[in-house]
């Protein structure tokens, strides 16, 4: 009996790069050759509209049906514009999380803490920032909200699609209690 190949939602900052077309599409390879089809964002077909708040809504609801179809989503957390991810991914995390659809992040190095330090976020007094507010320290790739969500986090993508095939194979289980790596 032929099994369809499973689909990977790719979540991250990557549809913003001037190459993103590129990066997706060898993401979108990369996949393929651990057995699973890709869906990046920007394959949806979107044709330019003017009114930028109705083309918003055909983003959002185009890419919510993107991750609906798949069985895993794969999650650049790389730091976008500050020392967390970007806060698009943060939303398809928790949503996919919500959905009962493992995640797999990737892209980040070192603690959210140290991030905030090498930013120079940090106030006077250590583990918190000028406005006196705690920065979160409990040792985690990024903000516990989204380290929870995640079935594994690794450091590249080639781990992460590494990681979706083990899940795949039924070497890895969901939910992110039974299995995660820092």
């Amino acid at each position: 009996m032929n099994h369809p190949m499973p689909s990977a939602y790719l979540a991250g900052p990557d549809v913003f790069y001037p190459n993103a077309r590129t990066v997706g599409a060898a993401k979108k390879s990369l996949l393929l050759r651990h057995g699973m089809i890709g869906h990046f964002p920007l394959d949806n077909e979107i044709h330019e509209i003017p009114d930028a708040h109705v083309m918003a809504h055909e983003i959002f609801l185009q890419n919510v049906a993107l991750i609906n179809q798949c069985q895993i989503v794969l999650a650049n957390i790389v730091p976008f514009r500050g020392p967390s991810l970007d806060p698009g991914t943060a939303w398809e995390i928790g949503y996919a999380y919500a959905k009962g659809i493992p995640v797999i992040c990737y892209g980040s190095a070192g603690t959210y803490l140290d991030r905030c330090r090498d930013a120079g976020l940090e106030g006077k007094t250590p583990g918190f920032d000028r406005a006196s507010m705690m920065i979160e320290d409990f040792g985690e790739m990024e903000n516990l909200m989204i380290s929870r969500c995640a079935t594994a986090i690794v450091e590249t993508f080639e781990e992460a699609a590494k990681a979706a095939q083990e899940f795949f194979s039924g070497r890895s289980s969901f939910p992110p209690e039974k299995n995660r790596s820092k």
